[in-house]
C-alpha cells in the first residue's frame, strides 16, 4: 500500500504533529508499506494532515483534484486544529472542507469532535488521542526540596496560557516562596518574566530529560484540540495543573491533575496537589500516554482503508 502525506517529517522541535508525523511513517514503512511525500500514481491513501499547503505545497484544492482523477484513492482526515484555538476565523472552513472529502476523519480528542459537530458536521467519525515516546518521557524520582513548576510550548501565540504565565512570576517576584517555575520553548514577545527560568525550544531525550527534574505541570493553554505538551510532561512523572478552558487537554489530564480558572484557583489547586502528589502521580496511566499506542490505532484505520 502506497500512504502519501502532505506534510514531511522534520528532526527539529516543530511541534505535535511532526512528532506524530514522524512516528507514523516509520511505523507504515516497518510495516513494509510505501510512504510519499508527492502526489504521484498509484496512491491507496492519502493521509491529510492539514488542509493548508504547508511546506511542500500540497492543500486541499490539490487533493481534491487527485480525489476527482483518481476517485479509488481513499483519503484519510486527521483534524488537529481549530479557530478557536488562535483566534483566527478560515481555518475550521478549510477543515470542514476536508472532512467532506474524507472517507475517514479523525479527530484528537472528543472535545474537537464536539466542536465541529456544532459546527454542521454530522458524519460517522473516530477519536485517537495523541501520544508521546515514552522512551523520551518517562518519571525518575525528584530530589529538590523546592517544588518545581514547568510548562513547555512550540508556539508563541498567547492563548498559551501567557495570562497565567505572567501572574504567576509575578507572584514569584513578589512572595518569599519555596516555588520555582521553568519555562521551555518559544514565548509571547511581550512575555518578560523576572523569576521564571526559560530554556530554549527543545525536544525528544534532551526535553525529557529537563522535564523530568520537575514536579508538577502547568498547562494554562486554552482550548487546545489536545496538544502534546500536557502529555509529554505527564509522562515524565508530573500531576497537571490546567485551565477549566483548555480543551482536549482537560481529557487527558482531568483523572490526574486539578482544573482551575483564575490565578486563586490554580494556587488553590497546586496546594492540593502538593499535599498529595504521590496519590495523583499514581493515577498517570503511561501505557495510554505512549505513542506506540496512538499509531497503532492509526495503522488500523488506514490499512482497513486500502
Amino acid at each position: 500500500m502506497k500512504v502519501f502525506f502532505n506534510r514531511v517529517p522534520r528532526s527539529e522541535p516543530y511541534g505535535g504533529g511532526n512528532q506524530f508525523l514522524v512516528g507514523m511513517t516509520s511505523l507504515l514503512e516497518e510495516k513494509g508499506h510505501k510512504v510519499a511525500y508527492h502526489l504521484e500514481k498509484d496512491i491507496d491513501v492519502i493521509f491529510m494532515m492539514d488542509p493548508r499547503p504547508g511546506d511542500i505545497g500540497y492543500s486541499l484544492q490539490h487533493i481534491a483534484q487527485y480525489k476527482h482523477a483518481f476517485p479509488k484513492t481513499k483519503i484519510l482526515h486527521r483534524v488537529n486544529e481549530c479557530d478557536q484555538r488562535k483566534g483566527t476565523n478560515e481555518i475550521d472552513k478549510l477543515l470542514l472542507a476536508g472532512m467532506n472529502i474524507s472517507e475517514e476523519v479523525v479527530f484528537i480528542s472528543d472535545w474537537l469532535k464536539r466542536y465541529f459537530e456544532e459546527k454542521g458536521f454530522d458524519r460517522k467519525s473516530s477519536v485517537v488521542y495523541n501520544g508521546c515516546n515514552t522512551g523520551h518521557f518517562f518519571p525518575q524520582e525528584k530530589k529538590s526540596d523546592n517544588v518545581r513548576l514547568v510548562t513547555h510550548h512550540w508556539s508563541d501565540n498567547w492563548m498559551k496560557g501567557f495570562d497565567l504565565y505572567t501572574e504567576l512570576d509575578k507572584y514569584l517576584s513578589e512572595n518569599d516562596t519555596d516555588i520555582e517555575f521553568e519555562y521551555i520553548g518559544r514565548y509571547y514577545s511581550g512575555y518578560t518574566p523576572k523569576k521564571t527560568k526559560i530554556i530554549s525550544p527543545t525536544f525528544g531525550a534532551d526535553l525529557g530529560e529537563k522535564l523530568r527534574k520537575n514536579d508538577i505541570y502547568i498547562t494554562a493553554s486554552r482550548f487546545e484540540p489536545c496538544g502534546m505538551h500536557h502529555i509529554e510532561g505527564t509522562a515524565s512523572g508530573m500531576p497537571v495543573l490546567y485551565h477549566a478552558e483548555g480543551g482536549g487537554i482537560n481529557e487527558f489530564c482531568k483523572n490526574h491533575g486539578e482544573e482551575f480558572q483564575d490565578f486563586n484557583s490554580f494556587l488553590n489547586g497546586l496546594e492540593k496537589i502538593r499535599k498529595n502528589i504521590k496519590s495523583y502521580q499514581d493515577k498517570i496511566d503511561y501505557d495510554f500516554l505512549s505513542l506506540d499506542r496512538c499509531l497503532n490505532q492509526y495503522l488500523s484505520i488506514v490499512e482497513r482503508m486500502s
